[in-house]
């Protein structure tokens, strides 16, 4: 059986970049390396390590067809793209590689699409091919506001939501959407057996420092203005440290970027206390969250299923975190503070006070580690795969 993914065109397959989406993607098609049971055919943004990567063994059930942007055949394409087709669902770039893609797709014998977190890609791809579409929504992008909802609603035979709030956010657009909740997993062993790449010592914390770490883009919606204005409250307490790892972009795009220029000027203030790391691969997040005493999720939009929450539970870190749409199916109460966020302006204090919290009580910490640890185990890879190979097998033809 032969099955074609449309990946979301920012970052590459396999995920030698990261990124939540791409990584997920790899687990699946690792999986099916074992079975042999379908031949996918992978649609990604071309980068010399993953081209490298998906030439190896490792994926001998694997076509990975890459679009390169920057070749002059693609600028070209692209300007012309531009000038005929006046109105785009996403950007001229985003629509062009789902063009490329589509007519990729229809030169081969393909019984069923997947099309990873772009709804907007549905609505060409269902009118130039016949197999049935499945749409994995990993963000709140696909709801009864969304441009198109109902004709994109019609165009996919399934629709995988990564949390019960986004399957709610689907289901408000037809009562009659044929959506399913398959909970991001992660490889469990990977943060349980970590490297010593990372030390206290590397960042020049001492033994009793209490570590507080955040993971993730560095953006506004991530709420990282909120957690460095609640650290200027806790200039009292010199042995509390925030790291604070990730980058402004996907990926390792380390380039300029003004809200993250505001908030490394504003954590100046304090900064003995905060320390940022820039992007770190993802191989070497379990490292860094093991020197850390809790985790820390701010976010201020409505976060679908944070795989960070996930990360952190298996790495035995009690959490803080928002109300903030998925990330409370993720935790509980039993291994994370949760804060509403309904006035941002009072947020800086709480995120300060339930960081004074758990530094004032070790006991509650080693309770929610424990309980986190268990709670994680909810999100392997191993369960995340199962639900995902069940339903594209159901959409399969039988042999």
């Amino acid at each position: 059986m032969n099955v074609a993914i449309i990946t979301p065109g920012i970052l590459p397959v396999p995920s030698v970049k990261g990124g939540a989406v791409e990584t997920l993607i790899d687990y699946y098609l690792s999986e099916n390396e074992h079975t042999h049971n379908i031949k996918f055919f992978v649609f990604s943004k071309y980068d010399e390590e993953a081209e490298s990567k998906s030439k190896s063994k490792e994926y001998n059930s694997c076509n990975f067809i890459y679009f390169k942007p920057d070749s002059i055949y693609h600028k070209i394409k692209r300007y012309l793209y531009k000038k005929i087709h006046k109105n785009s669902y996403y950007n001229y770039y985003m629509d062009y590689y789902e063009r490329w893609a589509v007519n990729k797709i229809k030169r081969l014998d393909i019984n069923l699409i997947i099309i990873e977190n772009r709804q907007g890609f549905t609505l060409n791809a269902s009118k130039k091919l016949n197999a049935p579409i499945i749409l994995h929504l990993h963000n709140d992008t696909l709801n009864r506001e969304s441009l198109c909802a109902s004709e994109i609603v019609k165009c996919c035979s399934k629709i995988i939501a990564v949390s019960n709030y986004i399957k709610k956010q689907v289901d408000s657009i037809d009562k009659d959407t044929n959506c399913s909740v398959v909970y991001n997993g992660i490889d469990l062993d990977r943060f349980n057996n970590t490297s010593n790449i990372y030390s206290r010592e590397r960042f020049s914390l001492d033994d009793d420092d209490f570590v507080v770490i955040y993971t993730g883009r560095i953006t506004h919606i991530k709420g990282i203005k909120e957690l460095i204005n609640a650290f200027m409250l806790l200039s009292d307490y010199p042995k509390i440290k925030l790291i604070v790892s990730g980058s402004s972009n996907f990926g390792n795009d380390d380039s300029y970027d003004s809200f993250s220029e505001e908030i490394k000027q504003m954590a100046k203030k304090v900064d003995s206390q905060i320390f940022f790391t820039g992007y770190i691969p993802y191989n070497n997040i379990p490292s860094l969250l093991s020197i850390a005493d809790i985790g820390i999720i701010p976010s201020i939009c409505e976060d679908a299923l944070t795989l960070s929450s996930i990360e952190d539970m298996a790495s035995g870190l009690p959490l803080i975190v928002t109300r903030s749409g998925g990330i409370p199916e993720a935790v509980d109460e039993k291994c994370a503070i949760i804060i509403d966020k309904d006035n941002l302006e009072d947020l800086p204090k709480l995120i300060a006070d339930s960081i004074i919290y758990l530094f004032k009580h070790p006991e509650k910490r080693i309770e929610m580690s424990k309980h986190a640890l268990e709670r994680s185990k909810l999100f392997s890879k191993e369960n995340y795969i199962k639900k995902i190979i069940q339903i594209v097998n159901s959409y399969l033809p039988t042999k």
